[in-house]
């Protein structure tokens, strides 16, 4: 919208028209650039660039709660030397509603409005209309210097607004560079009037320019709370409703519901009112566009009693769960979270030997987090603690596939073992190489999708700086990065894993034990102990759950080993069969003798998927026709046909009788292999 009653009439090619003076009277009668004079831009350019505020908000809804900044910018606005304010305040939370409700008191003649101030209007001057166009020498300070003869000229008596100030202090940029130096004089002499909004992260960008900044007042608009952002829903419900032509009812339980829905959802980045608001308006479009679906639906499929009952709705009734859903694919991309299944979730998990108590655990604590019982703002936070091929990090790769259908995102803490690795977490701060790179950083996916699993991998491994840094995201479910950006993990689960104490982690309790038996878990208070050996007291007290993973014993390597091999030839069988049908069925003494051979305490479970395809490989290299005399090479026996598959719901399968082989093997080998297992 342009300039109140700025028309482009014949009488306007003479430099004539209905200007802010009167009929006939010229927009701009002092300056040079006017119409009608060869080789100058006309009016239509400075109508585009310049939004008459009080014509456009006469009849806008008031503010609410923002008296007192209201008070402070007229104070501000009414000074004799720069009376410029700058309004300063989280994206969202209302800075260019406060213009435009000064644009409104101003038009409606509110009795608050100081004299000075009674006959003013606020115009928006948008600083990508200023610069567009401009790529001749010299005519972006001409457009500058007329905008300044304009707003300095009393017969006008402007006030300009600019929103997202901070563009002028970008001092790399000549245009916008180029654009502050023209007004820095005039905004010191008092004599044009300019209200700026920016963020507090993008006001940093003016302190490049310190003679810019003091020219103006800082004013700080804060937040409002969830319970009076519920009171300016229900003022501007009418305003949406008569939008929408009345299609839809929103009840106060609702607008309630809304402003809590909003702060459950929403990233750290949003602020109330405003993500209160996107949210209600997004919600009663989406309930006007899926009842025009499902009525083209049931017109397609012939079902008349479907579409007349539809075309009965006169009023379409807001609900909880158009909300939920609305909020969920505002927040994620996508319109429904995925059911929490704990029993699928076990079968995921029950490849995992030897760590059933630890599993029910987690999924104990995971039923507990998807209750939805208390306001979510912080992340879901583990750390998984245990030796070297416990099954920690493929844990968290099944409960994140489960949870979310993708992969965790995946940071090897190893990577950041040196103070300056924090560059590659949060980017590189400005002056240094890489600060204006647009390279993708490890968290930069959550603002696509904060309902992510984000595994810490070898926690231990990373610099104390690192360890500290992620304060902030465990306790308070935010972290800036080097740019400003505020990176929302509130949605996320957190789950580190570590080997910090390992030696310790893999003793078995002191006292008797009898030979064989499974290695128990550390208990908390143990595992407290323990790792505080290796971090800091604060660092450990962020983790909402501590497990300790138990070393694997002998016995439960043979049955990881016996399942992997077993997996390995369905998988043959189903995609390579006449290379599967040489495979034979585990025996009993084929598995033990191959447990005797790889089983290594200290590397747990880990060799077991590489002894099952090795013991795949003999059996296809002892059948190949050309090789039937040559031996295998792994030391270990051919392979016998005749036993059933193994399997741990089977009690008379290979696997339990090698258990108790492979137990008595224990007892036999003395205290050295019992001190292993």
């Amino acid at each position: 919208m342009g300039l109140t009653n700025f028309t482009n009439t014949d009488d306007d090619q003479n430099g004539t028209g209905n200007g802010p003076g009167g009929p006939n009277v010229p927009v701009f009668p002092s300056l040079p650039g006017m119409p009608g004079i060869p080789g100058q831009h006309s009016s239509d350019d400075i109508t585009e660039i310049l939004i008459n505020y009080n014509e456009r908000f006469k009849n806008a809804v008031p503010a609410m709660y923002r008296d007192a900044v209201i008070t402070q910018t007229l104070a501000v606005l009414i000074r004799k030397d720069k009376p410029n304010p700058l309004l300063v305040g989280p994206a969202g939370v209302g800075k260019t509603k406060i213009s435009e409700e000064i644009a409104r008191m101003i038009a409606t003649a509110h009795l608050a409005v100081p004299d000075a101030l009674r006959d003013k209007t606020v115009y928006e001057l948008s600083m990508s209309a200023l610069v567009a166009g401009a790529g001749v020498v010299g005519q972006l300070e001409q457009r500058v210097t007329e905008i300044i003869a304009f707003a300095t000229d009393p017969k006008n008596k402007a006030i300009l607004f600019i929103d997202e100030i901070h563009v002028l202090g970008e001092s790399r940029d000549p245009v916008y560079s180029k654009v502050s130096q023209i007004l820095k004089p005039v905004l010191a002499r008092g004599d044009m009037h300019l209200i700026g909004a920016t963020t507090a992260q993008e006001s940093r960008k003016l302190e490049d320019d310190p003679a810019f900044q003091r020219r103006f007042t800082r004013l700080i608009v804060d937040e409002l709370t969830c319970e009076q952002t519920i009171e300016v829903l229900k003022s501007a419900r009418a305003g949406l409703l008569t939008h929408h032509q009345h299609k839809v009812t929103v009840s106060d339980q609702m607008l309630a519901l809304t402003a809590t829905i909003a702060d459950e959802y929403s990233r750290a980045s949003q602020h109330r009112p405003d993500n209160a608001m996107t949210l209600l308006d997004q919600a009663l479009a989406d309930l006007i566009v899926a009842h025009g679906t499902a009525l083209a639906q049931a017109q397609r499929s012939g079902n008349n009693t479907v579409v007349q009952a539809l075309q009965a709705v006169q009023q379409l009734t807001l609900s909880e769960q158009k909300l939920r859903s609305v909020a969920l694919r505002l927040a994620s991309g996508v319109a429904e979270k995925a059911p929490f299944d704990a029993q699928a979730l076990r079968e995921t998990l029950r490849c995992l030997r030897g760590q059933d108590e630890v599993l029910e655990e987690l999924i104990d604590a995971l039923e507990r987090d998807q209750l939805g019982a208390f306001a979510r703002t912080r992340p879901t936070v583990w750390m998984l603690a245990g030796p070297s091929g416990a099954g920690k990090t493929e844990t968290v790769k099944r409960i994140s596939e489960q949870l979310t259908g993708q992969k965790p995102i995946m940071l090897n803490m190893a990577e950041y073992s040196l103070e300056h690795d924090l560059s590659k977490l949060i980017g590189s701060g400005p002056g240094y190489a890489g600060s204006d790179s647009n390279k993708e950083l490890p968290f930069d996916t959550l603002e696509s999708n904060p309902y992510r699993v984000i595994l810490l991998d070898e926690l231990e491994k990373a610099h104390r700086t690192v360890h500290r840094l992620l304060l902030t995201a465990l306790d308070e479910g935010w972290m800036r990065m080097a740019s400003g950006k505020v990176i929302d993990f509130s949605k996320a689960i957190i789950i580190a894993t570590t080997n910090a104490g390992k030696d310790s982690l893999g003793k078995p309790a002191v006292g008797f034990a009898t030979s064989g038996s499974t290695p128990e878990r550390m208990s908390a208070q143990r595992l407290i102990s323990v790792l505080k050996e290796h971090f800091d007291h604060e660092f450990i007290g962020r983790f909402q759950k501590l497990v300790a993973y138990a070393p694997i014993s002998r016995t439960t390597y043979a049955e990881i080993l016996g399942g992997a091999y077993e997996r390995e030839r369905i998988r043959l069988l189903n995609q390579k069969p006449h290379l599967g049908a040489r495979v034979p069925i585990l025996s009993d003494d084929a598995l033990l003798e191959a447990v005797q051979e790889t089983y290594l305490a200290e590397q747990g479970a880990r060799p077991a998927e590489r002894a099952a395809r090795r013991l795949i490989e003999d059996a296809l290299i002892a059948t190949q026709p050309a090789a039937q005399s040559r031996a295998p090479t792994t030391g270990m026996s051919p392979v016998p046909t005749t036993q059933p598959a193994p399997s741990a719901d089977n009690p008379d399968s290979p696997v339990d009788d090698t258990v108790g082989a492979v137990d008595a093997a224990d007892a036999a080998a003395g205290p050295a292999t019992r001190a292993l297992s």
